[in-house]
């Protein structure tokens, strides 16, 4: 069973990944690379309408049966291992299937704010849903509440960031995901739908903030940023990745729209600090993984660093 949970931990780990702005290449690519936009009606769809429908993981077709005719089941046992292990009620959004269980999507409902998913096995030769051993890739909830935490503590210069991001979409015709895809298939941490934000467990400057909240989550907001200690400050590991997509289905990615992402970045000091992605796709997302990236996608070639 150990080697079955390790192989589907990776399974997981990937298809999660590839379903926000991780596991690229490093090369930035021009809207001149394009690949065609009459794309397959039953492998993409609108960024407008995708709501996390036709989201796969391999072998789980079956599991997801289970655990849908358990459904109440499946999500008290997510909820009660949640609230058990790190304090943290949730809203259980949407159940996919997985090679030995299934994953269970979440949002949580208090003062920090974030997206993350659990895991119920599934015994494959008796079809019995192990509802005592819920568990959740390593570090994903930790990285998650981080996260939450760094946007908790800085809302002007995450404000700010909104404020940018909705004036890039507003002249360029760019748009976020869903909030209903966010919801069903986003499972990553602090998300918008223009962005999202982690923090790392070597983030040092955080260390006290989550060690306070973990210990103490009635800790006052002031509380939590007097403990920030910016002095241990290193921008590798607070990590922003901000991804728009084109409104009209039949445009390319705009470079000219790209450039004005990058020169917000660079230029406004006003935003959060930390290591910035961007990503800028047509406007499709490829159902099965729920990811933008595409051949004709425009991306950064190296991040940008905001450490002052």
């Amino acid at each position: 069973m150990k080697k079955t949970i390790k192989l589907v931990t990776c399974i997981i780990c990937i298809s999660l990944l590839l379903g926000g702005c991780f596991g690229i290449d490093n090369a930035q690519q021009s809207s001149k690379e394009q690949d065609p936009l009459d794309r397959a009606k039953n492998q993409y769809e609108s960024v407008l309408t995708y709501t996390g429908d036709g989201y796969d993981l391999p072998g789980g077709e079956e599991n997801e049966k289970i655990a849908i005719k358990h459904k109440d089941e499946v999500i008290k046992a997510t909820k009660d291992y949640l609230m058990k292990e790190y304090n943290i009620d949730v809203d259980v959004h949407n159940m996919v299937g997985n090679q030995d269980g299934v994953t269970v999507f979440f949002e949580t409902t208090g003062r920090l704010h974030f997206y993350s998913t659990a895991i119920v096995p599934i015994d494959s030769t008796t079809k019995e849903i192990l509802l005592d051993d819920v568990w959740t890739l390593d570090g994903r909830i930790e990285n998650s509440i981080r996260g939450a935490l760094y946007d908790y503590i800085n809302e002007e210069p995450f404000k700010e960031l909104d404020r940018e991001m909705d004036a890039v979409g507003q002249r360029y015709d760019i748009v976020g995901r869903s909030l209903e895809s966010l919801q069903n298939v986003g499972g990553g941490g602090y998300n918008t739908p223009f962005y999202h934000v982690t923090s790392t467990k070597d983030d040092m400057a955080m260390k006290p903030v989550y060690d306070l909240y973990f210990h103490n989550p009635d800790s006052t907001k002031e509380a939590l940023m007097a403990a920030y200690d910016s002095t241990k400050f290193d921008a590798t590991y607070v990590l922003i990745n901000i991804e728009g997509f084109m409104k009209n289905e039949t445009t390319e990615p705009d470079q000219e729209a790209f450039d004005k992402m990058e020169e917000m970045v660079k230029e406004n000091n006003k935003l959060p600090l930390g290591t910035y992605k961007l990503f800028l796709h047509d406007g499709y997302v490829q159902k099965n993984k729920g990811s933008g990236l595409k051949m004709n996608s425009i991306k950064y070639s190296t991040p940008i660093i905001k450490d002052n």
